[in-house]
């Protein structure tokens, strides 16, 4: 339960800093936090079994964040997804992994995804406007 709330509150803090600074690119922002969250991953792999299953997957979310800059904010949204299951494998990649970081990353994960679809959807933004 409490990686669930320090989730939750993480991601409100990431919520609460995007909607007070409006200016930002959102969209680069998206993509910025699927490109560092992944890398946390790599000081939680200190074997080099871990080692060689953290980096590529680490980099593979890198690539998915710069397609989501690049082309379509949907790869950030799904980086962010699979990168949710890629929590639940990552306890057993690592063996140095805090106990409840998996909620706590799930939920992050999640909760970012969500957001970050709902807010640079066009057609979703545009209904919102109209009201």
């Amino acid at each position: 339960m409490t990686g669930f709330i320090l989730g939750l509150s993480t991601t409100m803090a990431i919520i609460i800093f995007a909607e007070v600074f409006r200016k930002i690119d959102l969209k680069f922002f998206a993509s910025l936090n699927l490109a560092v969250i992944p890398f946390i991953y790599i000081g939680f792999s200190i074997d080099p079994h871990s080692l060689a299953l953290t980096i590529p997957s680490a980099s593979m979310f890198l690539f998915f964040a710069y397609w989501g800059y690049k082309g379509s904010h949907m790869f950030t949204v799904v980086g962010l997804v699979l990168h949710g299951l890629w929590d639940v494998l990552f306890p057993h990649v690592s063996s140095v992994a805090p106990h409840g970081y998996d909620i706590f990353c799930i939920t992050i994960d999640v909760l970012l995804a969500l957001y970050f679809y709902l807010k640079l959807n066009p057609k979703i933004n545009l209904k919102t406007k109209n009201r």
